[in-house]
């Protein structure tokens, strides 16, 4: 059956009517869709990482997301605690750096200065840089 065939058969076929609950559903549809406004380009491209990323392994994301609120409670919980009050902190400050200060004298005597010399320049040999053979050909 060639082309011009198959339009002739189409021609001759009596066009069906839509039903009518159908077109009233295709016409609310688009009287919703004719008054939203139209999406920006950043609104579309978000809409394509949620249905091509998000969406398709969204149990995946749903139990990193549970982690990750499980790790902020315990962080929460953890550092709730009771700390030093801002006077005991200041209190402390200087009795604090006279031992970082004794650590730092003790540690010098301990650990001998380290000699600064410079290391030797490693020594190689040229060598061919492939595991090619030599081909010698003889002229006869």
């Amino acid at each position: 059956m060639s082309a011009d065939d198959f339009e002739k058969k189409l021609q001759r076929q009596p066009l069906r009517r839509v039903p009518d609950d159908w077109r009233g559903e295709i016409l609310r549809n688009a009287r919703a869709e004719a008054g939203r406004p139209e999406n920006g380009p950043l609104v579309r491209a978000g809409l394509k990482v949620w249905q091509e990323l998000i969406l398709p392994c969204r149990r995946a994301w749903a139990g990193l997301a549970a982690v990750w609120l499980l790790i902020w409670g315990i962080n929460a919980g953890l550092s709730s605690g009771p700390g030093p009050s801002p006077a005991m902190r200041t209190a402390t400050a200087p009795a604090a750096l006279e031992t970082l200060k004794e650590q730092r004298r003790v540690l010098a005597e301990l650990i001998p200065p380290a000699d600064n010399q410079p290391a030797d320049a490693p020594r190689r040999t040229p060598q061919p840089r492939s595991d090619r053979r030599r081909i010698e050909f003889s002229t006869v």
